[in-house]
């Protein structure tokens, strides 16, 4: 990969009618620069890159962590349930005088009880879609700003001087000079 230090110590041969030495050496100054600013550029983006990544990472650590949760409140929602029919049961087996006040009790707290488990339920749900929201925004943003950083970068592409247009151009000029002198 070339380097701002390659560019610095890049040396022509000398010939005749050869560029101005100064001129050539100014431009490869601005060169140098202008290369080394894209170069420190680049490595901020890359970092940038990189904690975003984390953050990504972190994210999804999250969104793990919330699964998990979701499955253990489903399971202590159907082991609620389990329970409160086997109490039920139970409960019928032992006083068949008192039955159907023991019933509608325990029916009452199976009912409950599910209630309660489904409102935990529904709550790690809704969190867990809140943070499934937040990190599509996130991801939306980031790649909001990942496309105005690359839209710079274009920018700057863009306004860097053709060297070869300028060659060229030169190289005209001075054509056009060596025939007028001709003409002389």
């Amino acid at each position: 990969m070339l380097t701002p230090m390659d560019i610095h110590a890049k040396e022509f041969s000398k010939s005749f009618r050869g560029f101005d030495e100064n001129e050539v050496n100014d431009f490869l100054n601005e060169v140098m620069e202008a290369y080394a600013s894209a170069l420190d550029e680049n490595e901020h983006l890359r970092a940038e890159l990189a904690r975003e990544r984390e953050k990504v990472e972190d994210f999804r650590r999250i969104e793990q962590s919330v699964r998990e949760t979701l499955v253990v409140a489903q399971k202590t929602a159907e082991d609620t349930m389990t329970n409160a029919k086997q109490n039920a049961d139970h409960t019928l087996e032992l006083a068949a005088k008192e039955a159907q006040n023991l019933r509608r009790e325990a029916t009452l707290q199976a009912k409950a009880q599910l209630d309660e488990a489904a409102d935990k339920v529904r709550a790690v749900v809704a969190e867990y879609e809140r943070l499934v929201r937040e990190k599509h925004q996130f991801l939306r943003r980031m790649k909001g700003n990942v496309q105005a950083e690359l839209a710079l970068i274009e920018d700057a592409i863009a306004e860097m001087p053709d060297m070869m247009a300028e060659k060229k151009a030169k190289s005209l000029v001075e054509e056009v000079d060596r025939k007028s002198e001709e003409d002389v």
